[in-house]
């Protein structure tokens, strides 16, 4: 019967989502910044659902997208502390940011991309899973760099067509000028 504690344990450890989120497996890989721990996902179904998921074990999730439901990606991203301290900047080739913030304070998040800047405060909530959306309205011109998706090639597919209502995609900088 002892011998089995250790395994329960072992089990509980390699399995628990902390330790997931870092396995070779998970489509996004976390990164680390000013101890600040945060993954850049969400391109495609499989990377969504897995941030969607993820979200509610971290602090706060913060989404990406244009007026027309699209979502977007190549964005700049500075975190803050209530006090103005800088905490995080970082360059997001996705649209979703999931940041490992500390519970209970106020944040103040700028986000920019195409030369539009937006600006939110957070609170993060005890139990994480607080969430922030971006929305920028349609821009023109071209993206300097390919996004992630234009990368792997994704389809560009329009929901708008069908009259239903579904998740975002991700449209590049490009696209918005159409």
């Amino acid at each position: 019967m002892f011998k089995a504690i250790p395994c329960l344990l072992l089990a509980g450890i390699v399995f628990s989502p902390a330790a997931m989120a870092q396995t070779p497996d998970a489509p996004v890989q976390p990164r680390t910044e000013n101890g600040l721990r945060y993954l850049c996902g969400g391109v495609g179904l499989d990377e969504s659902e897995y941030m969607k998921s993820q979200a509610k074990t971290h602090g706060l999730l913060m989404t990406f997208a244009t007026t027309d439901g699209s979502y977007l990606a190549n964005v700049h991203v500075d975190v803050a502390d209530n006090r103005g301290k800088p905490l995080l900047s970082v360059d997001c080739d996705a649209p979703m940011l999931l940041v490992d913030l500390p519970r209970g304070d106020r944040y103040r998040i700028l986000a920019q991309t195409g030369g539009a800047s937006l600006s939110r405060t957070a609170s993060v909530k005890a139990g994480g899973g607080s969430r922030l959306v971006f929305v920028w309205p349609m821009q023109g011109g071209q993206s300097e760099k390919p996004t992630r998706a234009e990368k792997r090639g994704l389809p560009d597919t329009d929901s708008r067509s069908t009259g239903t209502h579904e998740e975002p995609r991700l449209r590049t900088q490009s696209e918005m000028g159409k």
